[in-house]
């Protein structure tokens, strides 16, 4: 029986689309930070947003949070200007969120929170991130 993948990334437009699912390690982490990075790479010159869906993320090592954590200061540094949380029912994993995104950031973002997926593309539409 083959493990499903615990991430999964889409591009569309000017926005990243991230599911996070299950447990992560040092190998999840690094797969993730490595096909995230070459995903976007074709829109990192201008602003570019990212929908962050972690409602089916699990407790993960603490190992994750700092390769986590680079990405998301290197995602800062690469003109990422508007990030769409849709949250955990979950306070650990909330907490662990914050671990893995805690980072100097800048003064233009645009960081929010949506219930789901259409909220979060409707707030995008909104921003010009996404054109209907």
């Amino acid at each position: 029986m083959k493990n499903k993948k615990a991430f999964s990334l889409s591009l569309e437009q000017r926005v990243l689309w991230v599911r996070a699912d299950g447990i992560w390690n040092d190998r999840t982490a690094n797969d993730y930070v490595q096909e995230f990075r070459q995903l976007v790479q074709p829109i990192v010159a201008e602003p570019w947003a990212v929908v962050l869906d972690i409602r089916h993320w699990q407790l993960s090592p603490a190992g994750v949070f700092s390769v986590l954590n680079d990405n998301t200061r290197w995602c800062f540094e690469h003109n990422l200007r508007h990030v769409e949380t849709i949250y955990a029912d979950n306070a650990v994993v909330m907490w662990q969120f914050v671990k893995a995104t805690d980072t100097a950031k800048p003064d233009d973002l645009v960081s929010q929170v949506a219930a789901d997926e259409e909220a979060a593309r409707k707030a995008l539409q909104a921003a010009g991130f996404l054109t209907e």
